[in-house]
């Protein structure tokens, strides 16, 4: 299944394609292959393996070595299309936050179409997820808008990885009542001035937390900067927890988001005892516990129904109050 995130606005990862080609020194996605790869020359070998006629990787199962074991990134970071993990947003029920291709590019110029229409086809087949992508290459973005090939829906949410004030010329503008836009601002390498960017819906700030030679701690006046920024624009910002920001930081994080990406578990969940549904008859004596048990009944609607103990305090999935 899909990987949970430990990012704080997302709820899992979905990767059905790996690897990028642009070579930025701070990437961790980089590192997390590497990590994740095993004999990088002897699972090129393997017939598991498939080659486009791009000679970029496709794999239609999960890739095993010689012990049986699953290699999740059996070429490293080479660009890679997992074919099987296609189905995995479908089979995920409960509504989530999915950040797509946090391994890879999806928009990178040597993607093929078919993989990002492949991908996208298969986010939309599950539209009760909320989708966020991110990619240093928007003109893809503006490309397949301009073509109709990039869903409208409000469910998913394109993100521009910024670092630099130079990665600003490469901002493009999708119109807001067609698709959701933002930028991630991660890793912040230098005082940026992101200007005019009335058509953005969300800011998400983040410090480098490699441990390369050469890595670079932000300045408090360059987050004040995009803070003052985002509140004169009235664009939810977000810092991303990191021992790196707070520490430069020196305050709570600022930690918004938009209105799509709240999830329903963010919203209060009603407590049936302060329910006038909610009603609760003796059952027995504990002598263990040295406490009555109870039944807890809830009576909303014609057919009661019973709740069990353990929610007595927090109410039920099925309850009709929560949204």
């Amino acid at each position: 299944m899909m990987n949970k995130s430990k990012m704080e606005f997302c709820d899992f990862t979905f990767n059905p394609v790996t690897g990028c080609r642009t070579g930025c020194e701070y990437c961790y996605a980089a590192k997390q292959a590497k990590r994740f790869s095993g004999d990088v020359r002897i699972n090129k070998g393997s017939g598991q393996l498939q080659k486009d006629e791009s000679g970029l990787y496709i794999l239609d199962a999960p890739f095993k070595n010689q012990s049986g074991k699953v290699i999740p990134c059996p070429v490293g970071f080479e660009p890679t299309l997992h074919r099987y993990r296609l189905a995995m947003p479908a089979q995920k029920k409960k509504p989530a936050n999915i950040f797509v291709c946090s391994l890879a590019d999806l928009f990178g110029s040597w993607v093929p179409d078919s993989w990002i229409e492949g991908v996208l086809k298969a986010c939309d087949a599950a539209p009760w997820h909320n989708y966020l992508f991110m990619t240093k290459y928007p003109q893809r973005y503006e490309l397949m808008s301009s073509t109709l090939q990039l869903p409208r829906s409000r469910n998913f949410w394109y993100g521009t990885s910024v670092t630099r004030n130079a990665d600003l010329d490469q901002l493009v503008y999708l119109p807001r009542n067609q698709h959701n836009q933002f930028i991630s601002i991660e890793p912040l390498l230098e005082a940026i001035d992101i200007g005019d960017i009335d058509f953005m819906d969300w800011i998400i700030i983040g410090a480098e937390t490699s441990n390369r030679r050469g890595k670079v701690k932000p300045k408090r006046e360059w987050i004040e900067a995009i803070v003052q920024t985002a509140r004169a624009a009235d664009i939810p910002l977000f810092m991303k927890h990191s021992k790196e920001l707070e520490e430069v930081w020196g305050e709570e994080l600022i930690q918004e988001l938009p209105t799509g990406l709240i999830r329903p578990e963010d919203k209060p969940i009603p407590h049936c005892r302060e329910c006038n549904y909610h009603k609760a008859t003796e059952r027995h004596y504990d002598s263990v516990k040295g406490t009555m048990m109870m039944n807890h009944i809830c009576e909303h609607g014609k057919a009661p129904q019973r709740v069990p103990g353990r929610y007595a305090r927090t109410s039920p999935p099925w309850c009709p109050l929560r949204s």
